[in-house]
């Protein structure tokens, strides 16, 4: 059994193993006019924030394997700070910096930290895949389904549906993804991704969501500042 250090440790770093997989592949370009300006006022974005939710369940049961929130900042100046959150309660931060290879995660409630050494290329490929720009690029390469209009928290958003073979193969089995746009501002309110995984027996839930397209977080947001009570986890 995996000590309670392991398990945080895991589990703080759950959004960002799931979010890496989802190595963006490309299917044939099929945005419109109205959908290619969504890609280009956010590509535009130099700082926001947004929510995560992510749920991973056993489909023969319903068992809930794993359940976590994020709450994630982007600046394309500083880098992405992501806050793991598990029943209402921090268990984990990773600070992905712009510069460098090193991604720092703090678990506060054990008062660890630990620093993972990658490479240049997975850096890039964190900050384009954890960040939602690359995500609606992924969404306007593929053909879709138009959903037409509804109200998510008081927004009236229009929405399309992917379900291709191809959409995130390399993760998953099968994936439908539904991607929900504010008619008036032209920018991303929820994302959804289901995916279906251990030969139909395992169901991940991503839905990004609450997405503040105005926020400017302080540059201290994006500081990895350890505590001196705080010790080294060793792998």
């Amino acid at each position: 059994m995996k000590s309670p250090i392991t398990k945080l440790a895991a589990v703080a770093a759950v959004i960002i193993v799931v979010l890496i997989g989802l190595e963006w592949s490309g299917g044939p370009d099929m945005a419109t006019v109205a959908w290619g300006e969504v890609a280009k006022k956010v590509e535009q974005i130099e700082s926001f924030i947004f929510q995560h939710q992510i749920s991973v369940t056993n489909v023969a049961d319903g068992t809930v394997i794993q359940e976590a929130e994020t709450t994630t900042y982007v600046s394309s100046e500083f880098g992405l700070r992501q806050d793991a959150y598990m029943n209402g309660r921090i268990i984990g931060i990773s600070y992905i910096p712009l510069e460098g290879t090193v991604v720092t995660q703090v678990m506060p409630d054990m008062k660890k930290y630990r620093r993972v050494l990658t490479s240049e290329e997975y850096m890039k490929k964190i900050h384009y895949q954890a960040n939602p720009k690359g995500m609606i690029k992924e969404f306007m390469s593929f053909e879709h389904t138009e959903l037409g209009r509804k109200i998510i928290d008081g927004v009236e958003v229009e929405g399309i549906e992917v379900n291709d073979p191809n959409f995130l193969t390399n993760v998953f089995e099968s994936t439908v993804g539904i991607l929900w746009v504010d008619v008036k501002t032209n920018l991303p309110v929820r994302t959804e991704i289901r995916g279906i995984t251990g030969n139909g027996f395992i169901e991940t839930k991503i839905v990004a969501y609450d997405f503040d397209w105005d926020a400017e977080p302080e540059p201290g947001v994006f500081e990895s500042n350890i505590p001196d009570d705080y010790t080294l986890l060793e792998k």
